[in-house]
């Protein structure tokens, strides 16, 4: 089964505004990513595979506890987006 396309920056945000996520909701998410991506980076070209785990692991629960605070909609917007997006690694 092949990988999706990996989105760019850009091309994620699309997907999300077309799914109907606020911009502040946005916004909150692609840092969200960012601070991923830095935490990630900390561990060079070889990360151990508990240290990808790890950041992995830390970025899902750091997205999700974002996503609470955020309106109804957004918060439906966002699933709807993921779900979308999921299928796609299913496929």
């Amino acid at each position: 089964m092949p990988l999706p396309s990996r989105l760019t920056g850009e091309e994620y945000q699309a997907q999300l505004v077309s799914a109907g996520v606020s911009p502040q909701a946005i916004e909150g998410i692609l840092k969200v990513c960012a601070d991923g991506k830095d935490a990630y980076s900390k561990y060079g070209d070889s990360p151990s595979f508990h240290d990808a785990i790890e950041c992995v692991t830390k970025l899902y629960v750091d997205l999700e506890t974002f996503i609470k605070t955020q309106s109804e909609e957004d918060q439906a917007a966002y699933a709807k987006f993921q779900v979308k997006r999921g299928a796609e690694y299913k496929n």
